[in-house]
This record gives structure tokens, sequence and C-alpha cells, in this order.
């Protein structure tokens, strides 16, 4: 029996297969948005999942703008406050604040933030072509709540 020649695209798929088993959710580079820097769709699945009358605020006021613009507002804090900042402290548009993430908590004592947590989404895309010149690609990159982390 002749033993696999170890590959990047074997790697990759190694490292995929195995944050997949531990709940990241696979998704196509295409789902990208390279101008936002997000998964769109990821953010605003969870946006609406866990500030379900956050977001309806938004709607009343941005109608069928809503998700363009608060994709966009998301993004803008990210370029100038940072990932961290704005896992950290969220962000906030028109009195609606949304928290971008739930941390973990240090107990279950405390059922509200454990059913939180469990609404985050971790997620992986493998060859994310992120530039708007080219079609560069890097190899595999994190994202959490359609944020990218690493």
């Amino acid at each position: 029996m002749t033993p696999q020649i170890p590959t990047e695209k074997r790697f990759e798929f190694h490292i995929e297969k195995s944050l997949n088993e531990r709940g990241y959710k696979s998704v196509h580079y295409n789902d990208y948005d390279r101008n936002l820097c997000l998964l769109k769709e990821e953010l605003i699945g969870f946006i609406k999942e866990t500030h379900e009358e956050e977001y309806q605020n938004l709607q009343d006021q941005y109608g069928s703008e809503t998700d363009n613009r608060l994709s966009k507002r998301v993004s803008e804090e990210i370029t100038r406050r940072g990932v961290i900042d704005v896992l950290r402290n969220g962000v906030e548009d028109r009195g609606s604040k949304f928290n971008l993430i739930f941390f973990e908590p240090n107990s279950g004592l405390n059922q509200e933030h454990r059913e939180s947590y469990k609404k985050n989404r971790f997620i992986i895309v493998r060859q994310l072509h992120y530039s708007l010149r080219n079609e560069n690609s890097i190899d595999m990159v994190l994202f959490v709540n359609g944020i990218p982390i690493i």
C-alpha cells in the first residue's frame, strides 16, 4: 500500500474536516463580500436570530436597505476600531445596539447566557479570494458570526 503524498489541498481538507466535526460550518468563498470584508449572510442571520427587536427597529427606519446598511456599518466600525473592539463592545446604529459575539459564560448558572453563546456561528472558508484587484486567495480563514478573525 502506497502512503498518500501530503499536499496543501489535503492538509486544508484535513483541517476543515476536523473543524467541521467541532461545529464549524464550511462556506464557499463566493459568499464572502470583498467590499465589506464580511460574510454578510452569516452576519445578518446571526443578528436576526439574536437581536430581533433591535433589528426590527432598524428595519422600521431603513426598510429594504436594512441588511446593506447594517453590514456596511459593521464593516466601517471594524475598519475604524478593529475587530477585537467591535467583537468586545458591539456596534450601535440609530439607537439599536448589536453584540456581535457572545462569549462563553464562566459558569452554567445563567441559562440565558449559555443559550446566547450557543447561537454563535463559527465558519471556515477555504481559498478565500479577498482582493478587489486580483484573484489572490488566503488558504483558510476562520469567521465568527460572519466576521473574519484569523
